[in-house]
């Protein structure tokens, strides 16, 4: 019988158990190279779709912002000419008592009282509108009431003049917030200014002959206005012009940065898609794999539209800050019109006052005017033969003590007497500004309409060009499992 021995240091292989006789097999280089490849590729289409969406939100937000900041801005000055102009109508009416100039009942300047009052009172309701929706814009809620009321009643045959204006009112509702202060400020100024006018309208108060109480009501409230509500309003005027080209610069950047983040993705992405594409073709003997080559294609068109649109965006926020300059610097130019206007008024109410700020004030206008970031057309000509000139008789009257022709020159509603022509003035910038300001608009609205179908578009064509990216490599990738 034949017995097998086993060779010394010999022993049979160890089984694990559990675990097959299967034999392992390493994974290919070509397979990790692919992996490698397509691991960048999702990374970066990832990169790419987050990035994209987010610089078109962000652009989106901005615009959303410039828009409405630009609106505060528009309100904010159009409620400083308000009360700059408010101030210069109480100044008329102080001075022009109860429209009776020798004797009672001779009517010479009533026509022009009843248009400084008209003018007040339109005034006093646009402050109230004004600080009404600059509340709502900030969030802070402010009760106005408007009170005023005016009634004029002119006789002949008795020779009677009177008029009476009642009193206004703005309680702010929200303690503590700028534009609530400054409502409440608005309030105690209307109230002396009030008691001023009233106290200058009684029969036998002559016009050019305000009674010492009366112009030292008005003394009071001009103080008010010029050392308190007025800076306000120009601190409120700046700060929300301020903010709302800041937005436009904000919208400009943040297109140029999506701009240059969504090439340098796309370049990355487009770049691992052709790579997986070409060892696609060279190892597995194929000429194109259609999926790869579809989310390669969708791929660039993504990044193709998305810098165009931000490009588009971008030129547009910057238009639209360019436009915005361009209305700001109307409503600058207004607003220091307004300011020379009522230096005007007071001088002839109160001669004491240095005429020099008059013809400093006017001279500054006309230099805004004339500057290349000015106003073009013939707003200069309309200042200077207008208002300017009309400032210049003015103190010529004053200082020959020609009460009467003061009055008419700075009261007067015709050709050549200031309440006219700087109403002629003013009206050329207003239709200036408004030009402007919906030229912004215009640019503002391109701007949305530039962002408006890539808040989504993004999202839908990185995530088909991820699912695509999944089906091309799939059977490939499943024949080494």
């Amino acid at each position: 019988m034949a017995t097998t021995v086993a060779q010394p240091g010999w022993s049979p292989p160890a089984v694990v158990p559990g675990r097959s006789a299967r034999p392992v097999r390493p994974t290919p280089t070509r397979v990790r190279l692919i992996a490698a490849t397509l691991t960048v590729a999702l990374f970066a289409l990832f990169a790419l779709m987050a990035v994209t969406a987010a610089a078109f939100l962000q652009a989106r937000a901005r615009a959303q912002t410039v828009t409405s900041r630009a609106a505060t801005a528009a309100t904010a000055g159009d409620l400083y000419f308000a009360l700059a102009d408010l101030d210069a109508e109480a100044a008329r009416l102080v001075l022009l008592g109860d429209g009776d100039f020798q004797s009672a009942g001779d009517g010479t300047f009533a026509g022009n009282q009843l248009s400084a009052l008209s003018a007040y009172n339109a005034r006093t309701a646009q402050v109230d509108a004004d600080l009404q929706a600059l509340a709502a814009a900030g969030g802070v809620s402010i009760s106005t009431t408007s009170g005023t009321s005016a009634t004029t009643s002119t006789g002949t045959g008795t020779g009677s003049t009177g008029t009476t204006t009642g009193g206004t009112g703005a309680s702010a509702g929200s303690a503590g917030a700028d534009t609530s202060v400054l409502a409440a400020d608005v309030t105690q100024y209307r109230s002396v200014a009030d008691a001023a006018i009233g106290l200058d309208e009684f029969p036998g108060v002559f016009a050019g002959s305000p009674t010492p109480t009366a112009i030292g009501f008005y003394g009071r409230a001009e103080t008010l206005m010029h050392d308190v509500v007025l800076p306000a309003a120009e601190d409120l005027r700046q700060s929300t012009a301020a903010a709302s080209t800041s937005a436009a610069s904000d919208a400009h950047v943040w297109a140029m940065a999506g701009l240059i983040g969504t090439l340098a993705l796309g370049i990355v992405t487009v770049g691992a898609l052709v790579i997986a594409q070409r060892a696609f073709t060279r190892w597995y003997r194929r000429l194109l794999n259609p999926a790869l080559l579809a989310a390669t294609a969708i791929t660039v068109a993504l990044v193709g539209g998305a810098m165009v649109a931000l490009s588009s965006a971008s030129q547009d926020a910057q238009a639209s800050g360019q436009r915005l300059t361009a209305y700001l610097q109307v409503v600058k130019i207004r607003a220091d019109s307004y300011d020379a206007d009522g230096a005007a008024v007071r001088s002839v109410l109160m001669p004491f006052l240095d005429w020099n700020t008059v013809t400093r004030q006017a001279a500054a206008v006309a230099l805004e005017l004339k500057a290349p970031s000015g106003v073009p057309g013939d707003s200069t000509q309309l200042w200077t033969d207008g208002p300017e000139a009309d400032y210049a008789l003015i103190h010529t009257d004053v200082e020959n003590g020609d009460v009467a022709s003061a009055l008419s020159v700075e009261t007067g509603t015709a050709r050549h007497e200031d309440a006219f022509d700087f109403f002629d003035y003013d009206q050329g910038l207003e239709a200036i500004s408004g030009d402007r300001l919906a030229s912004f608009r215009q640019a503002s609205d391109s701007l949305s309409n530039d962002l408006g179908p890539w808040l989504w578009l993004p999202w839908a064509m990185a995530g088909a060009a991820l699912v695509l990216v999944g089906l091309g490599v799939r059977p490939r990738l499943a024949e080494y499992r």
